[in-house]
């Protein structure tokens, strides 16, 4: 048998929060209105039935919950934009963006923009992986090196060997750099000897 419903009472229900900040809003416009050097708040708040708090905080340029960016966007649209920017120039020059560099960027960022005393604000440990869920163009994935046992297969004189053959084909038969292509299953860069999750 279903439990009964619980009965909730006129007081205990809970109104939405835009409903209540629109009032906010004609609360203050009143005080603003009236001209009146110390307006007793918490009459007016009781008149319109809001928080007494949230009154005073939005006569005080308090930002209501939903004009407050989130806690995860500390960048403008324009910075994160350049965030966007320099991920595309890293692929654009087949340098691989790692975790920890899309963090590096927006705080560099954040530290250029930065004109107060105190120190310049950073993002999270969880700024990267909010940035990469809403910017669904770039995706994680597994850079894997050459095996172990290819790099030890390889031998200089052999591959010497081969170029040499190769440019000689090419100067037989007039072949120009603009035309020859080429393609490889793994690829290399210098000095990255392991796997690495990298952002592109």
């Amino acid at each position: 048998m279903p439990p009964a419903p619980a009965f909730i009472l006129p007081s205990q229900r809970v109104e939405p929060y835009e409903d209540v900040e629109i009032r906010i809003e004609a609360a203050v416009a009143s005080i603003h209105a009236s001209n009146d050097p110390y307006p007793y708040i918490t009459a007016v708040a009781r008149a319109y039935e809001i928080p007494v708090s949230r009154l005073h905080g939005s006569l005080e340029g308090r930002q209501s919950r939903q004009e407050r960016p989130g806690a995860n966007h500390k960048l403008s649209d324009d910075q994160e934009s350049a965030v966007c920017q320099y991920l595309d120039h890293l692929d654009t020059v087949d340098t691989t963006a790692q975790l920890q560099m899309v963090s590096g960027c927006p705080n560099a960022i954040l530290q250029y923009a930065h004109t107060g005393l105190e120190p310049a604000p950073v993002v999270s440990t969880q700024w990267a992986p909010h940035f990469l869920d809403h910017h669904t163009e770039y995706v994680i994935c597994k850079q894997q090196c050459i095996d172990i046992d290819r790099k030890n297969a390889h031998q200089p004189e052999r591959i010497r060997a081969w170029f040499e053959k190769y440019h000689t084909v090419c100067n037989d038969h007039n072949i120009q750099a603009c035309d020859q292509y080429n393609f490889d299953e793994t690829g290399f860069l210098i000095g990255i000897g392991h796997d690495q999750w990298i952002i592109t």
